[in-house]
């Protein structure tokens, strides 16, 4: 037994030992393992650096995200909070491609969210915000610039990876606004090995070699990497010369799309997460052993302890058995010896004797086990019995205690009571002596009851109002001066009245004038603008979109002076209201810099100016770069609808002196073969910057360019093409109606 205690303390100590080092193990795989959690929340962590960078997108998330429920439809963004990447590289690429106002741009689904989220944010809290609708979240088909076939030979020869899309995970509709404005869908990202295709294999030209869109050239955009240096390759083409130029940017560690914590960082949490979950593997089988040794042992030991004991309880028995047995042997020797000396008779008496005797005290025994019995029954009854008495007696004494306190507070009330009711009979008694003299002094009217209700309920309070009109009595005193400035008021009031007699009068002419006016005055107004909006709508059809023109009523004011007939309009937020739509399965759109591109604000801006121009004449119209911006297209279109406005008489009127004015347009290029520039209206004017230009103002001598146009048309004369008279007169008015100006040209074609 001493063995089996032995080893099971050692087996005890053994496993405990094991238990503290597998609770040790655990507690630091759970805190590893909650480490490595946060780290994995990087989403939560890099949200929390870009709003610490930036408080107001902070502030309008927060109130967005505690007001969702009053929008239609989900809310996205800013759009670097819905981005998730894998790996640092395509963070840093997103972050240097995608635009800053666009990283932090929210997303809506619909029309009314828009102008609520601009309403709430920007106008009511004064918060930058930019908005862009994706109708109803859904992810438009988009044309990729190169064919499967070609991507696969880019992955395959050149280490192209893929597009820039491809790289990260974003809801639907924010790569819908990605695609829009930054092109996501046509970058491409490439490796070490199209760092090299680039360098040797010139991939760029290769890109940017023109295809099927026309057989002009492509832009084309690459990010690269290079010893551990990432690079973006763009090739831009020019609108003029078609020509390609190669822009290449350092790209650095990205800022607001980092992850959370470093990959070194959370690659040693991972190792020390396996590491602790492998000793935890290790070292339960052996935990798992030494508890069940530590089983086996403890049913060991309580089977030989459960043996021990029955042994010891056999030997006790027999200890009493022996004892028992050697005390019967000697009163059996006791008893043969006196059996020995004494008679068979006298034995005989004994015995029955004896059995007499045993059998009375037997019947005496019972007997008294059975008085025993029921005394001790009775005992335990008379002692609950005198336990409740007692008891009783006391909560008795106490209550009695209570009724005569009761009793003497009974007593006093009573009292009390008498003697509140006789003063109650005789306050009645008084109050109704009071109520009969005061109506013998002051009969109660209808008028005077009413100002009794509004007086003070409470003796104090009329007390109180009694002491201020006894002041204010005593306070009176003749003043003749009183009824004179009475005498003076009522004829100013008078006077005043009739002022406003004549006021009112007045108000109500300048009301009725004012009807009047108003209303040619917005009659001509929305005139003018079905005009310009029928001009405006059809030079949008001829750019392929579509637009209008509206005007924006402000309607009346509140009037804060209770008269409810006196209108105030709101004449600050009348307004034009130009809506346009550049796609076909988009809506017209309020034309605002929060919708429309840099360019769409041009054309619609342009057609706007041109629709305008038709309802007025003014000598001359001066624009500078206005066809800077634009695509070739639109760019010209726009100048056709300018050469068609400018050149055609207002009215529809053929008459000499009704004309469009001069237009000026100011620019520093125009696109090649332009066809309306042929128009015979159209002069093209060159600054001093061409190769065959004068290379200074003083050289510019109208007479020697006439008399070397003289000498040219007599040495053609003597070619054989003579002049006629009318030519020569024409040449020679035209020179003195110059007056040594600047020259003139009179419906001439020129090129740019």
């Amino acid at each position: 037994m001493r063995e089996v205690r032995a080893e099971l303390t050692k087996i005890k100590r053994e496993a405990g030992n094991i238990s503290d080092r597998m609770k040790a193990l655990k507690e630091g795989a759970r805190k590893a393992q909650g480490k490595l959690d946060r780290m994995n929340d990087d989403r939560a962590r890099r949200n929390e650096r870009i709003f610490r960078q930036n408080v107001k997108l902070a502030q309008t998330f927060e109130w967005i995200d505690q007001n969702r429920k009053m929008f239609r439809r989900r809310v996205w963004g800013p759009i670097v909070c819905e981005i998730q990447t894998e790996t640092a590289d395509v963070s840093a690429f997103v972050e240097q491609h995608v635009p800053y106002r666009c990283l932090v741009m929210y997303v809506v689904e619909c029309e009314e969210d828009s102008n609520l989220l601009y309403r709430e944010v920007r106008q009511k809290r004064n918060l930058p915000i930019n908005i862009s609708i994706v109708p109803l979240g859904r992810l438009e088909p988009v044309r990729h610039i190169y064919s499967h076939e070609k991507m696969d030979m880019l992955k395959r020869d050149h280490g192209i990876l893929g597009v820039l899309e491809d790289q990260f995970v974003v809801p639907d509709p924010v790569l819908q606004v990605l695609r829009n404005e930054a092109s996501v869908h046509a970058v491409l990202v490439g490796s070490d090995k199209t760092q090299e295709s680039i360098d040797k294999q010139g991939l760029m030209d290769m890109l940017s070699a023109p295809g099927s869109r026309g057989g002009r050239m492509q832009q084309a955009c690459v990010f690269t990497k290079h010893m551990n240096h990432f690079y973006k390759y763009t090739n831009n083409v020019s609108r003029y010369s078609g020509k390609t130029s190669m822009r290449v940017d350092d790209i650095s560690q990205a800022r607001m799309l980092a992850p959370g914590v470093s990959e070194d960082q959370k690659a040693a949490a991972e190792r020390e997460v396996e590491k602790l979950g492998r000793e935890i593997e290790e070292l339960a089988p052996k935990e798992e052993e030494i508890n069940k040794r530590y089983l086996g042992l403890q049913e060991e030991g309580q089977e030989i302890q459960r043996s021990l004991t029955e042994a010891k309880t056999a030997k006790t028995n027999l200890k009493n058995s022996q004892a028992r047995l050697a005390n019967a042997r000697r009163k059996l020797e006791e008893l043969e010896e006196a059996a020995a000396s004494d008679s068979v008779e006298e034995k005989n008496v004994i015995i029955a004797d004896l059995k007499k005797y045993s059998g009375c005290s037997i019947g005496e025994l019972e007997s008294a086990a059975q008085q025993h019995t029921v005394l001790m029954k009775n005992t335990y009854t008379l002692a609950g019995i005198k336990m409740t008495e007692d008891g009783l007696t006391a909560t008795t004494r106490r209550l009695k205690e209570k009724l005569s306190e009761k009793k003497a507070e009974s007593s006093s009330l009573e009292v009390e009571v008498t003697r509140a009711a006789s003063d109650l009979k005789d306050a009645k008694k008084d109050l109704a002596d009071f109520k009969a003299q005061a109506e013998e002094i002051a009969p109660m009217t209808d008028e005077l009851k009413a100002k009794l209700i509004e007086l003070p309920a409470s003796l104090e309070e009329v007390d109180a109002a009694l002491e201020e009109a006894a002041e204010k009595v005593d306070s009176i005193h003749d003043n003749p001066e009183v009824l004179v400035q009475y005498e003076k008021r009522k004829r100013q009031l008078a006077q005043i009245r009739d002022e406003l007699e004549n006021l009112n009068e007045t108000q109500s002419n300048k009301r009725i004038q004012l009807e009047t006016i108003k209303k040619n005055w917005e009659q001509a107004l929305v005139n003018t603008i079905e005009k310009v909006n029928t001009l405006f709508a059809e030079y949008m059809a001829e750019l392929g979109c579509a637009g209008e023109v509206s005007l924006r009523n402000g309607g009346e004011q509140e009037n804060n002076r209770g008269d409810d007939n006196i209108p105030f309009y709101n004449f600050p937020e009348w307004g034009i209201e130009i809506r346009v739509k550049f796609r076909q399965e988009s809506k017209l759109q309020v034309l605002s810099a929060r919708v429309q591109s840099g360019g769409e604000r041009s054309v619609s801006t342009i057609m706007y100016l041109m629709a305008l121009q038709g309802l007025m004449v003014c000598p001359f119209r001066c624009v500078d770069e206005i066809n800077q911006g634009l695509d070739e297209r639109n760019e010209r279109l726009v100048f056709k609808r300018i050469v068609l406005n400018s050149t055609k008489p207002p009215n529809g009127s053929s008459a000499p002196h009704q004309h469009s004015g001069q237009y000026f347009l100011i620019t520093p290029k125009l696109l090649p073969n332009l066809t309306d520039i042929e128009n015979e209206d159209v002069t093209v004017l060159c600054i001093l910057n061409g190769p065959y230009n004068f290379k200074h103002f003083s050289d510019w001598d109208v007479d020697k360019f006439l008399g070397l146009r003289k000498h040219a048309l007599r040495d053609t004369c003597h070619a054989g093409n003579q002049l006629s008279p009318n030519e020569e007169e024409e040449e020679e008015n035209e020179r003195t109606s110059r007056g040594g100006g600047t020259p003139q040209r009179k419906k001439r074609k020129t090129n740019s």
